[in-house]
Parts: structure tokens; sequence; C-alpha cells
């Protein structure tokens, strides 16, 4: 069934996917921190009346950020099935998966200024 086009396999691989995200978010604590920040960020962009050109910057920024802390968590999922004592290998694979993580939010933080600041003062004004 490796290559099965039917309906009733890609349900399968949605359903596995979700999954997937929804263990994801209900383990891993950086959640916790961003997907409040995430709806903050559209609230604020809602109020502020975005363009959907902004939207779609927001929206890509937000997604990196979540793809990137998935792919962390599964490379620390995999890490610890793999090898259960401490393995240099392992720890320089994990420290750059939260290295990605911490450059897609470092990078979001950025973006969300530059997005941010101008309709923010022009609101702030009114």
């Amino acid at each position: 069934m490796k290559n099965d086009p039917t309906p009733s396999g890609w349900l399968r691989k949605f359903r596995l996917a979700f999954s997937g995200i929804f263990w994801a978010i209900r383990t891993e604590t950086s959640f916790s921190v961003h997907l409040p920040l995430a709806a903050i960020a559209i609230a604020a962009a809602g109020l502020l009346q975005f363009d959907q050109v902004r939207w779609a910057i927001l929206l890509l920024t937000i997604g990196l950020v979540l793809v990137a802390e998935l792919l962390n968590t599964a490379l620390e999922s995999m890490a610890r099935a793999v090898d259960q004592e401490f393995n240099v290998h392992l720890k320089r694979a994990l420290d750059v998966g939260s290295g990605a993580v911490l450059a897609s939010s470092m990078f979001a933080t950025v973006v969300g200024v530059m997005l941010f600041w101008n309709p923010f003062w022009a609101w702030y004004a009114s």
C-alpha cells in the first residue's frame, strides 16, 4: 500500500499527519508559546485590517515557525528512539534542530515588526 492512490489511502495519510500535529502540540511545550503568539498576531492583523499581501506574509511567517517546531519535535522523538545514552552526533542534530526553531522565530519577529510597524502607528495616530 506504499503508493496507494485511492481516497482511503489519502484519507489515512491526512489522518496520520493530523495525528502527528496534535501529538506534537500536546507534548511539546514550545507550542504553548508559539500558538498563543500566532493567535495574537492574527487578531492584531485583523484589527489593523491587513491587506492581502501582509496577510500572506504573516501566515507564511507563522507557518515557517510552526513547521520548524514540528520538524524539531520529530527530530527529538527520533533521537530518543535511536539512543537513550549520550551521543554527540544526536546532540549536534538536536542542537541544530533547536537552532532552526530559534532562527525561524527570530526572523519571524523581525518580519512581524516590519509588517505591523506602519499599520500600528497609522491606527494609533487615528
